[in-house]
């Protein structure tokens, strides 16, 4: 820690503050008479104190690096200069994330450095109410924490995704074009005829359908493309982020054969890997027998039964529950 004793000693013209991880005192501040800043990675006022670039994910807030003036408060100081940084969060990492706007930082500073130390930038208020967080907070109720991750998951499955060479359009951005086709996919009697609702679907129910799909929160939808070619959907539907688990819905392009894999591979990794979910559970009438055995193929076991759940072509059929856990899971 920097202390009086160091700065009266070393007598600096300016103390710049980067990295630091502890708070000034007010006895510095007030011997530097203002002449003291800090390099801060995050847009201010979002995000002061700890682990800013962590927050900004995980409460969805602008992101950015800041350069002001120190005062008593934690990153409460007058703003010298600023820049909001756009990070690709379908790209970056939260490490590779922490590096770019460190570069940002250091780059702001060079390209400001003379007017800093000329001191022609005189500072400005910082406005809004933002808010500041300590080591500590990283470290509160699980319950707190799985919340702020349900949300940035939550958000990952709002976007289109690709996994290896297969793109994930999620179905709030598909074209016109593609909604048609998809509804005439799951109006096609191979698939329909499988659905809990087998009604042919109109065009206003398809249409409002997608458009309710932009506010949802627990169902979530994917066109899937290879090589410009559609090869089915795939979609996690009653997801609960808290307790780490949703049903899948899967079907191909009716004139495709041999891509079940393909897309079950990536709905797997979809919720397993994106979505962080623990476990996977489906329902299958009891007479789809080729469905059933392609899901024991992929890892998936009876679980249950719901008697006489659906009526099809005069007989009661049961629906089989089936269920897969994630490997690996912490």
């Amino acid at each position: 820690k920097i202390s009086i004793n160091d700065v009266i000693q070393l007598r600096p013209d300016i103390v710049i503050s980067y990295n630091y991880r502890f708070l000034i005192p007010k006895e510095i501040i007030e011997y530097m008479n203002g002449n003291i800043i800090n390099l801060h990675i995050s847009l201010l006022p979002w995000n002061r104190g700890a682990h800013p670039n962590v927050w900004s994910f995980l409460e969805d807030t602008p992101k950015g690096v800041t350069i002001h003036y120190i005062d008593e408060g934690i990153d409460t100081g007058d703003i010298i200069v600023q820049k909001e940084v756009f990070i690709d969060e379908g790209k970056e990492t939260l490490k590779s994330s922490y590096e770019i706007l460190h570069k940002e930082i250091q780059e702001l500073f060079k390209e400001n450095w003379e007017e800093i130390k000329n001191q022609k930038h005189k500072g400005k208020k910082q406005t809004g109410g933002g808010v500041y967080t300590l080591r500590e907070n990283l470290n509160q109720s699980s319950h707190s924490l799985e919340k702020k991750d349900g949300i940035l998951q939550l958000k990952n499955l709002r976007k289109n995704l690709k996994i290896q060479d297969v793109i994930l359009k999620n179905f709030i951005y598909m074209t016109t074009e593609e909604k048609k086709m998809i509804l005439n996919w799951r109006n096609n009697e191979n698939i329909r005829k499988w659905c809990h609702s087998s009604h042919l679907i109109s065009q206003e129910e398809h249409d409002k359908f997608i458009k309710e799909l932009k506010n949802d929160c627990k169902n979530f939808y994917w066109l899937l493309e290879k090589e410009k070619n559609y090869l089915g959907v795939i979609s996690l539907n009653m997801v609960d982020f808290n307790n780490k688990h949703a049903y899948l819905g899967i079907y191909s392009n009716p004139k495709l054969k041999g891509v079940g894999s393909v897309l079950m591979n990536c709905l797997k990794e979809v919720a397993f890997k994106i979505a962080r979910l623990h476990t996977l559970k489906l329902e299958v009438f009891e007479a789809n027998k080729h469905a059933i055995k392609f899901y024991k193929k992929h890892g998936f076991k009876e679980e249950g039964r719901l008697k006489e759940f659906v009526y099809r072509n005069g007989k009661w059929l049961d629906v089989i529950i089936m269920g897969l856990v994630a490997k690996n899971d912490s």
